[in-house]
């Protein structure tokens, strides 16, 4: 078991040869490796890893909540032992003012190679602000603040991600929209509903193909994850229903889809989507509040162009080229020396509902814990704030 400054130099083997061809001698460096046969897969190998003794990872590294709103969630932390024998490790965690845990201290005993998780309950309230949780692990009269997440698929070879022991919690100044019951159906890596559930909005996944025998009157809005229709059959063929959700009085949010969404009968109003895509990739490029009235720019949130400060990756993809008149679009961006893109956000009356297609980013701003993201998504969900 090696050092966490050694566990990255020691995969390695380096040997040095010299000859009189070449009397500065020759350095050739190859991955040390276990070699084995695998009854399915024949001759296997596996590179050597040097890990930290106890492992310590958190099950997510990025939470968000409202700022000042009271906190009560479950915390997770997995030991992972690479000692040779049993080994008794104690957790305990650092805490920002405003928490507290149920517990000063966890306890596991890890036999050799094992895995083990245990649970903390935070509870209390956080400030605005970015705030950080970290756990320490004590076995054998040392501490380890590291861990490691094992990726492994048959066609690459075996990874391990280090990272250290810590969760990043962001506080977020946002008000909800009142009276929310919200359905969510699920996308392509989509991991949006959680994160919803973490600033206090009520989620309910409805399964695409449960459309039709759900009461969908008792949703006060229904969201579709990114690319849900391209990968489910089910839900194309039961957009009648949530579109006569909308027209009976509900709020339909539609994150993006790709060229699916210009086939007639799929959103309310028809669109185009130019080959290739219209899509903002520079993370930090302006956006412009075309209509700062927008009733989803403004309520319950105020949102301004600080709510773009932070995006990670991209701002918007899929984006439509034209649209229907009766869409409105509030939100105006490009890259660099392109032309200015209006499709990021689309909302129409429909009915005596609303209809929303946000291919805005936020599939991917949420998860990551940014603060305008989450801003954003609660004005998709509603108008006015609760009390």
């Amino acid at each position: 078991v090696a050092s966490e400054d050694e566990r990255a130099k020691r995969n390695w083997a380096t040997i040095a040869v010299r000859s009189p061809e070449h009397p500065g001698g020759v350095t050739l460096s190859t991955p040390i490796v276990y070699h084995y046969v695998d009854p399915v897969r024949g001759d296997t190998e596996r590179p050597l890893v040097v890990a930290p003794g106890i492992s310590v990872t958190f099950d997510r590294t990025v939470e968000i909540v409202r700022a000042s709103t009271s906190i009560d969630r479950f915390v997770n932390i997995t030991l992972r032992s690479a000692f040779g024998d049993t080994t008794v490790a104690s957790v305990a965690l650092e805490l920002p003012n405003g928490l507290t845990a149920d517990s000063a201290r966890r306890v596991a005993r890890l036999a050799p190679g094992a895995t083990r998780t245990v649970t903390f309950r935070v509870r209390g309230t956080l400030s605005k602000g970015t705030h950080q949780i970290r756990a320490i692990a004590e076995a054998r009269g040392r501490e380890f603040r590291t861990g490691y997440a094992p990726i492994e698929y048959e066609h690459i070879d075996p990874v391990r991600m280090y990272r250290p022991a810590t969760l990043n919690i962001n506080s977020i100044e946002l008000k909800l929209p009142a009276r929310l019951n919200v359905a969510y159906i699920q996308g392509v890596g989509d991991n949006v509903a959680p994160m919803l559930e973490q600033i206090g909005v009520p989620v309910t996944v409805l399964r695409p193909d449960a459309i039709p025998a759900t009461d969908l009157s008792r949703f006060s809005t229904i969201v579709v994850g990114p690319r849900a229709y391209e990968a489910n059959d089910a839900l194309v063929n039961n957009n009648n229903h949530l579109l006569g959700y909308v027209r009976n009085g509900g709020r339909l949010v539609v994150q993006y889809g790709q060229y699916e969404m210009m086939r007639p009968g799929m959103m309310p109003y028809p669109i185009t989507i130019r080959r290739p895509h219209d899509r903002v990739t520079e993370e930090t490029s302006t956006v412009s509040i075309l209509l700062p009235e927008s009733p989803l720019l403004t309520s319950p949130n105020r949102i301004t162009a600080n709510d773009f400060n932070g995006w990670i990756q991209e701002r918007a993809l899929y984006m439509p080229y034209t649209f229907d008149a009766r869409y409105s679009a509030p939100l105006g961006m490009t890259d660099s020396g392109e032309e200015l893109k209006r499709g990021a956000l689309l909302h129409a009356t429909y009915g005596r509902g609303t209809y929303i297609y946000a291919p805005l980013a936020l599939f991917r701003q949420l998860p990551a814990g940014i603060p305008g993201g989450a801003r954003i998504f609660a004005n998709l969900l509603g108008g006015t704030a609760a009390p």
